[in-house]
């Protein structure tokens, strides 16, 4: 059960991750209390759970500051959580899962076949996808049987960016989207054969390639995203620049 902590610690870094304080921006923990209505030794433990995550910097003497992320850092993020998917994969494959999570997997791929073939054209087909691809890897993960992976997996998915859930899609290039979400769907297809198959090794190398054509993806797909406005929903966009971090 969470704990009155676990909550404010949640509210504050998704007012963090809203892009509501600028990067390098000082937090003050008065007026955060406030904003809250919770006390400022809430507030201080809450910042240091934060700043433990990444998403805040301690400056001496001066309490903590937002902490900007540049697209490199994110790109490094998802090679790390590719690294742990890559267990997680193996593992699965070595011991094998059970038929009704191949099934699941198999069904998730399915619709997302589907869904790329219809052009991803509207927010309510993207934002399935990315449901989809979010339980696919999400799936991979429960069939290694490791309970530390997930712990592990979740924390570099904190970073802004770093998530399955964090799909950046370009609007002004419909047919690039198209074309990179169906190389991702022929991945998964690659990975889940793989896994499937008993074959450990394959199946985490798969998603070591996987995880770096999403860095590259964020790379590519960044500078528009940035310009475009309104700014997509996309948590801890704001967050991210390119050139060097603070």
């Amino acid at each position: 059960m969470a704990t009155q902590l676990d909550q404010i610690t949640q509210n504050l870094r998704e007012i963090l991750l809203e892009g509501e304080y600028e990067p390098g921006e000082a937090l003050r923990e008065v007026a955060v209390a406030e904003r809250l209505g919770v006390s400022r030794t809430l507030v201080r433990l809450a910042m240091g759970a934060l700043e433990q995550e990444g998403l805040l910097n301690r400056a001496p003497n001066k309490g903590f500051r937002v902490r900007l992320f540049t697209i490199d850092e994110v790109a490094g993020a998802i090679e790390v959580r590719g690294e742990l998917e890559a267990l997680a994969a193996r593992n699965a494959a070595e011991k094998g899962i059970p038929k009704t999570l191949q099934d699941r997997l198999r069904a998730i791929l399915s619709e997302a076949e589907v869904l790329v073939e219809t052009g991803l054209g509207d927010l309510e087909a993207r934002t399935r996808w990315i449901d989809l691809n979010t339980a696919f890897h999400a799936g991979i993960v429960e069939g290694a049987g490791n309970q530390s992976l997930g712990p592990a997996i979740d924390h570099i998915c904190r970073i802004p960016l770093a998530s399955p859930r964090a799909i950046v899609f370009d609007r002004t290039q419909p047919d690039r989207n198209v074309e990179q979400v169906r190389a991702a769907n022929a991945d998964h297809v690659q990975i889940l054969d793989a896994i499937v198959n008993r074959q450990g090794m394959r199946a985490a190398c798969l998603i070591r390639e996987h995880a770096y054509r999403s860095g590259r993806n964020k790379r590519t797909n960044f500078d528009a995203l940035q310009q475009a406005r309104p700014l997509p929903a996309l948590p801890g966009l704001a967050l991210v620049r390119r050139g060097s971090s603070n």
